[in-house]
């Protein structure tokens, strides 16, 4: 996993920043805010055209980062040339680094989504379109095939349901006729059920729109926000709960919402084992998860800790699915001697790819209380092999890392016993 350079991370932190500071829309007096049960949101009139009615469009779910961005875009009011000039030289720098954005096929259905308010209105981009978001929000190359080279057709928004009703503003310019003048069409369903994907004639490009399943079934649920209707899944409300904002290299940027990248990854395992067993979408999904964990594993494997115990809270079918996602399958091979390091070595397969786990020497002398040569060590792990490989399980279930090394923390005395 190739890091990407501090000068564009940099860089991108600006035209992130430089987005999130631009006024979403040119508002008329100051913003203000509403109280809708127990959370405050921030909303601004916006009049569309000269001598018409004004309109209350949402900016947000009050917070102190929502507070800060209003009062700077207050203070900046840069003009909309002013910004497109400068956002298209960061984009422009980003480009010239090696960082893909969408093509041309990709770009302009992202700029019509982002331009009606999807995202402004709670909208998600999931999918393999965040995925490649992650690699500037996390400062690797996730995959060989860096940026957008290998994305699906297939474009995934997701909302809650509950708060595209609460917020009471919509898309402007309506979103169903901007995909229609794109060549968009609702695909047909069964019946009279709501369609919850938009496709283009020969079937080349698909608009799905998701929202969470909080009930037994998954059926079609109106966003009202969005004007449109949505599919609801189990598990979805754990991938976009506390979304996060990127911005897409297309032309100036494209300010978009995705989830956290640890949330993002988590789901993807728990997905992959509603998959059929083997399938391209079940492997790609381990993938993906694999590419983030590695990559926050570094320097952030807090987050993956606390996502992957919020999810096992949830219940019994939550933790099935990590149990069987994050499980380790170890290989026959013998145990090898790390000098270097002072560690056991164990082949395994973890997460879709071959793994060497290791074990501290200190750990293995601190239970059997084996002093002295290698051999003797080695010889400790082979005789207590079963209880060695639990402890890795164990330590790779809870946080699991591409170059763990279990400690004596990581033992249970039971294991000896």
């Amino acid at each position: 996993m190739k890091a990407i350079s501090a000068t564009l991370q940099t860089t991108y932190a600006n035209l992130l920043q430089a987005h999130l500071n631009r006024p979403v829309f040119e508002f008329e007096g100051a913003p203000f805010t509403r109280k809708l049960g127990s959370k405050t949101y921030w909303y601004a009139n916006q009049r569309t055209a000269p001598g018409t009615p004004l309109k209350q469009r949402y900016l947000g779910l009050d917070s102190d980062e929502m507070r800060a961005r209003i009062a700077e875009m207050q203070a900046q009011r840069q003009s909309q040339a002013d910004f497109r000039a400068y956002a298209s030289s960061l984009v422009a720098i980003l480009r010239a680094g090696g960082i893909a954005g969408p093509d041309r096929k990709t770009g302009p259905m992202l700029r019509t989504l982002a331009n009606s308010g999807v995202f402004r209105l709670g909208g998600l981009l999931v999918g393999t379109h965040a995925f490649r978001h992650y690699d500037l929000v996390l400062g690797a190359q996730l995959s060989d095939n860096s940026g957008w080279a290998t994305q699906t057709d297939d474009i995934d928004i997701a909302g809650f349901e509950k708060h595209s009703i609460a917020i009471e503003d919509r898309v402007d310019p309506d979103l169903a006729q901007e995909l229609t003048k794109l060549g968009f069409k609702p695909r047909s369903t069964i019946g009279r059920k709501p369609s919850t994907s938009w496709v283009l004639p020969d079937a080349s490009y698909v608009i799905d729109f998701l929202t969470p399943s909080f009930r037994d079934e998954e059926g079609p649920v109106e966003l009202p926000a969005l004007k449109m209707w949505a599919q609801s899944l189990h598990f979805l409300n754990f991938l976009i709960a506390d979304p996060i904002d990127a911005v897409s290299p297309y032309m100036e940027g494209l300010l978009v919402r995705i989830p956290r990248p640890q949330n993002y990854a988590v789901h993807k395992l728990i997905v992959s084992q509603r998959r059929k067993i083997g399938s391209a979408k079940a492997r790609k999904d381990i993938e993906q998860a694999r590419a983030i964990i590695w990559a926050m594993a570094e320097d952030q494997p807090y987050e993956i800790y606390k996502a992957i115990a919020e999810a096992d809270e949830k219940g019994p079918a939550w933790r099935k699915a990590l149990d069987q996602a994050l499980d380790v399958q170890f290989s026959a091979k013998p145990a090898k001697y790390n000098t270097e390091d002072d560690a056991i070595e164990l082949e395994g397969r973890a997460m879709g790819a071959i793994q060497t786990f290791a074990v501290s020497g200190l750990a293995i002398s601190f239970f059997t209380e084996t002093e002295g040569s290698p051999k003797r060590r080695l010889d400790a792990v082979s005789a207590n092999r079963p209880r060695v490989e639990n402890a890795i399980r164990r330590r790779f279930r809870r946080a699991p890392s591409n170059n763990p090394l279990i400690s004596v923390a990581d033992f249970h005395p039971d294991d000896w016993n």
